[in-house]
């Protein structure tokens, strides 16, 4: 009933109208020996790693749904190297279902999945419902599932213990505490977090920028990367006293959105700085200078020049945006003090000093400062960071370990058991 009340609601919803006959089985969902969702592009970009790690003893299909357009066109592009995946494995990517019982139930009768991999917090009670119904195994991947979402899935702890699935894959101890009360019965262990070897996979990767020609050949470069709105007058003071205590760096600005260039040109005009658009840089940046980042795709190639870097998000209680991205350019980034978004990383990246975590504007002004004052040579941090990075790095092969086990059991009919049980 709920259901047929929503569905009109639905469809004009411009993100769930894409896709619409798939997410309503309209249009059917292949065949597969393995299923995995991935709700979003962070989740999608997770699926490709597995699928290309995958070394199955026999030719295997996978489905890859997801609920997001960024998601089913990160699942479409064809692989990189490192991700180009077995000859045995055939792949497709589709919307992923509404989450509605009963189409859950015709999804699973028609893709008769060996295997369903739920990645990282994915827990949808009418695919696992279907799961059940038709003992195909669910497994959970990168799995987290912080204290408060926790205490959402616990309002109906009746219903999830009637829909757990079969083995959890943990990212943390904590991760797999928190699971444990929700799912007490189930096999859980804790793995890698897979993100890290998505990480690991670009660190170093410092050679060839075409921003060079715009600096001098060891440019004492501040990066400010990803501002959100929310702390944009707590970094225009940090900008102001980086300028004063070090007048001869270049400063960088990069806004998380566009929409907000216009109030930061103001800003700049007003308290006459020496400053220009990156769309208007003819030749070198002379020392002082601000430049305010007005295209996009280039915060990487500004972090491998960078003597310094701020990654915004964190001065405002935003949880922070990625700071693993200029570590792995070599350079120790500075953050505020929010940075839940990125808690999975955990505290040993603090405690071994490759990231600069700080208490406020102020500080984090203080420790670019001291950055730009005595820089590390930039070598000798991404030795640092690959050592880190290697005691990190498994969590794909780990999963598609887990995964391979599954596949390799004798297959059933999950349709034919579904049907005897109607009958």
């Amino acid at each position: 009933m709920v259901w047929r009340i929503l569905s009109p609601l639905l469809r004009h919803n411009k993100r769930l109208s894409e896709g619409w006959d798939q997410r309503w089985l309209k249009s059917p969902l292949p065949r597969a020996d393995l299923w995995l969702q991935a709700a979003s592009a962070g989740e999608a970009y997770l699926a490709r790693e597995i699928v290309g790690t995958l070394t199955p003893p026999a030719a295997v299909r996978v489905l890859v749904t997801t609920n997001t357009r960024q998601g089913l066109d990160i699942l479409s592009r064809p692989p990189s190297n490192h991700q180009a995946s077995s000859p045995g494995i055939s792949i497709s990517a589709r919307y992923f279902p509404f989450d509605h019982p009963a189409h859950m139930t015709s999804a699973i009768a028609t893709v008769r999945p060996r295997l369903v991999g739920l990645l990282e917090t994915e827990l949808w009670p009418g695919l696992l419902a279907a799961c059940r119904a038709t003992k195909t195994p669910a497994l959970m991947i990168n799995g987290r599932i912080n204290p408060s979402s926790l205490r959402g899935y616990r309002v109906w702890p009746a219903l999830w213990r009637t829909v757990a699935p079969d083995r959890i894959l943990a990212i943390s101890p904590g991760d797999a505490g928190r699971f444990g009360r929700l799912f007490p019965d189930t096999p859980i262990s804790v793995m890698q977090n897979i993100k890290f070897d998505q990480w690991a996979q670009q660190v170093g990767k410092t050679d060839g920028t075409p921003l060079s020609r715009y600096f001098t050949s060891d440019p004492l470069l501040a990066v400010f990367g990803s501002i959100r709105q929310e702390e944009e007058n707590a970094v225009q003071q940090m900008v102001v006293r980086i300028h004063s205590r070090k007048p001869g760096a270049v400063i960088a600005i990069f806004p998380r959105h566009m929409s907000r260039l216009e109030r930061w040109r103001n800003y700049l005009k007003r308290q006459n700085f020496p400053w220009c658009d990156r769309s208007r840089l003819d030749g070198n940046v002379p020392p002082g200078h601000i430049i305010l980042w007005d295209t996009f795709g280039e915060l990487r190639d500004a972090y491998k020049l960078a003597a310094t870097a701020f990654v915004g998000g964190s001065l405002a209680p935003l949880g922070g945006q990625n700071f693993l991205e200029p570590l792995g350019c070599g350079v120790v980034p500075v953050i505020g003090p929010s940075w839940y978004n990125f808690a999975w990383v955990g505290e040993q990246i603090f405690m071994d000093k490759l990231v600069y975590r700080t208490t406020g504007w102020k500080s984090a002004a203080d420790t670019m400062v001291r950055s730009l004052s005595n820089p590390v040579s930039r070598t000798d941090i991404l030795k640092r960071v690959r050592q880190y990075a290697g005691r990190h790095t498994g969590g794909t092969r780990q999963a598609c370990r887990v995964i391979e086990s599954y596949l390799q059991k004798p297959g059933g009919d999950n349709a034919g058991r579904l049907k005897k049980r109607k009958g």
